[in-house]
């Protein structure tokens, strides 16, 4: 039997050959900088090559300043192991192993860090990270998968002798909030990424089935079945990430479930109409479509471009998305547009890219001393050249010329996708594009949520060429309608709990049924659809939880930490118990609440016969439900004895 080893941490027992404790989750030993050997966190030398390891510094007799707030968060934590390290060091120097150690770390850091996760350890030959904290992204769990498939392909490149397994798993953690490295995520979570990891075969990525859920849009998996894991009662079921399918938030969650376009026409007619008039009177046109996520403005986009497909007349288009994250994203949504326009892949070689875009050219503008021009400009904003440099007022003039061209020969369609998402350059363009191009048939649709207005206040409305659309949220008809249309025969007790969880929001209703549909509570009857087991508590699809966690976390501090003292008050909240409640004076919170308005986070219902006695609420009660499940025990009962007190 293995040497037991004790948790520098809480003395618990522990089997030998196991990095992280089954009962805290923290560390069990720590890693040689020379050889990579494992040594326990308690020794001074290590027991392969003598070389003296880090010590954590003595306890002070002072006690911290103050303890570290604590947060219960989604998280996704990945666990990755390289596979026969220790053997083939045995065969190798010591130098030689500590140079190859630290290119995996350097690797794996760089990885884990350009998919926005934040690396938690390294211990040995194993790396912890996690995403959703310290700022939740609604894609942290696609990131997370993403991150782990690069990974396993990054190591044979750096040893062909090495291999690596990966697991991720997705629920819920408790977060020590403003902490770095070992000690920020506790909990069974973390055990349970590791064993996961411990199942896989070396160069495969398992996941669970939350993960799963949370990304089959983007990520294709295959069933590795039923694991039996050390430390869980139950069999977990298990699934291996086979590649990445489609773009970064996926291109529709999964086959047949599309939901039945209502309650939007008067909206769907503006865009009509006013793109009509911008292909009759050759002029250009912004309609900025603004909402919260889920609301349905990528929808609305969609049933456009369909409207456009079915026209006679030809028409170019094109779509491009503002990535949250990621390296050399400047530009990135006009820069998907002119590669789908000359037919470029996004990872396709220099060569050919440059090829296709100089017979694109060749297509669209006629004269070649405009082409010359234009194409080196162009190739500035593919990547395609190094070390050359142009002036930002000549790159906006020949991608200008480049989309006029287009519109000489048929109306051109911009559609920019996350718009609060774009770089101020991106901007800049998109206003400049609406200035300058006066005489030309270009249609530019811009999707936003509301934290647009707070990064460029009054985006586009300089121009009269500019429509604003603000979708609100579906009315109760209409919803009625989607869900008759998603799912059909669903008994009016189950119909009415989804339309008041969504309360207008289209996502949020078909992520529900999704989820009912995935967990087994929904089947198909002869074209409608009948409950099996039990509906009555519905809890909030990990999608939605983590779209609304991304949400929160783009707030600023101040307006993140009145959200959590808000929720706990209910849906709808007067200032003096918010005041009671947050221990600060109403006059601390007045530009906060304003600004959480604007944001549609919060909404103002004021009182005709007093109006400074009028009361606020929360848009979503979901929203509300997500800031309160953040609070840690301690704080939500905190946070309820001071209102309790305050409505004695």
């Amino acid at each position: 039997m293995a040497e037991s080893l004790p948790c520098p941490s809480c003395g618990a027992p522990n089997e030998g050959g196991r990095k992280f404790c089954g009962e805290c989750g923290s560390a069990l030993a720590q890693s040689c900088p020379s050889c990579g050997a494992a040594n326990a966190s308690t020794v001074k030398f290590c027991g392969e090559c003598g070389t003296a390891l880090a010590t954590a510094p003595a306890a002070t007799a002072q006690p911290p300043a103050s303890t570290p707030a604590a947060e219960r968060r989604l998280v996704s934590v990945l666990f990755a192991d390289l596979v026969g390290f220790t053997a083939a060091s045995e065969q190798r120097d010591a130098e030689d192993v500590r140079e190859l150690l630290s290119r995996y770390f350097d690797t794996s850091r760089r990885l884990i860090e350009l998919y926005g996760g934040t690396v938690e350890k390294f211990i040995g030959d194993a790396v912890m990270a996690v995403w959703g904290t310290p700022v939740a992204q609604e894609d942290d769990a696609e990131r997370a998968v993403r991150a782990a498939l690069e990974l396993v392909d990054a190591i044979p490149i750096l040893d062909p002798s090495l291999a690596l397994r990966a697991g991720v798993v997705t629920g819920e953690a408790v977060v020590t909030v403003g902490a770095e490295g070992q000690g920020m995520v506790a909990g069974d979570l973390v055990n349970t990424a590791s064993r996961v990891q411990g199942a896989g075969k070396p160069g495969t990525v398992l996941v669970g089935e939350a993960t799963r859920r949370a990304t089959e849009a983007a990520i294709a998996y295959e069933d590795a079945g039923a694991h039996e894991l050390k430390g869980k009662a139950e069999p977990l079921p298990l699934w291996t990430a086979l590649r990445v399918v489609a773009n970064r938030g996926g291109d529709g969650r999964s086959a047949g479930l599309e939901a039945p376009f209502v309650g939007r026409d008067r909206e769907f007619r503006l865009v009509k109409d006013v793109f009509q008039g911008t292909a009759g009177e050759g002029k250009a046109h912004l309609v900025l479509v603004t909402g919260i996520a889920g609301i349905g403005k990528s929808r609305l986009a969609w049933e456009f471009e369909k409207y456009v497909d079915g026209l006679v007349a030809s028409v170019w288009w094109h779509r491009g998305r503002c990535p949250a994250y990621g390296e050399g994203v400047a530009y990135w949504a006009l820069a998907e547009m002119v590669r789908s326009r000359a037919g470029i892949l996004e990872n396709e070689d220099s060569e050919s890219a440059a090829a296709k875009l100089e017979a694109a050219l060749e297509q669209h503008i006629s004269d070649a001393d405009d082409r010359h021009w234009v194409e080196p400009r162009l190739r500035h904003l593919l990547a395609l050249e190094e070390g050359v440099s142009h002036e930002r007022d000549d790159l906006f003039a020949a991608w200008r010329f480049f989309f006029e061209s287009l519109a000489d020969t048929g109306p051109t369609v911009l559609v920019f996708e996350d718009l609060q998402w774009a770089d101020a350059g991106l901007l800049d363009f998109v206003e400049y594009l609406l200035d300058w191009a006066r005489s030309k048939p270009i249609f530019i649709i811009g999707l936003a949520r509301p934290e647009l207005t707070e990064k460029r206040p009054g985006f586009g409305s300089a121009s009269r060429r500019m429509t604003g659309l603000a979708l609100e949220p579906l009315a109760p008809e209409a919803m009625a309608t989607l869900l008759e249309g998603l799912v059909p025969g669903l008994p009016e007790e189950l119909r009415a709990a989804i339309s008041e969880r969504a309360e207008g929001v289209p996502l949020y209703a078909v992520e529900t049924v999704r989820m009912l549909l995935d967990r087994g509570r929904l089947e198909a009857v002869d074209g409608s659809y009948r409950v099996v087991g039990d509906v009555d508590s519905l809890a909030v699809p990990e999608t939605l939880h983590a779209l609304v966690a991304s949400r929160l976390d783009e707030l600023t501090p101040e307006e993140r930490r009145l959200v959590q003292d808000a929720a706990v008050l209910g849906k709808t909240f007067v200032l003096a118990a918010l005041e009671a409640v947050s221990g600060s004076p109403l006059s601390a919170h007045e530009a906060v609440l304003q600004s959480l308005v604007r944001k549609e986070v919060l909404f103002l219902e004021a009182d005709r016969r007093s109006p400074e006695q009028g009361q606020y609420g929360f848009h979503q009660d979901l929203v509300r439900h997500v800031a309160y499940e953040t609070l840690s025990r301690r704080d939500r009962k905190a946070r309820h004895l001071a209102a309790a007190v305050f409505f004695e």
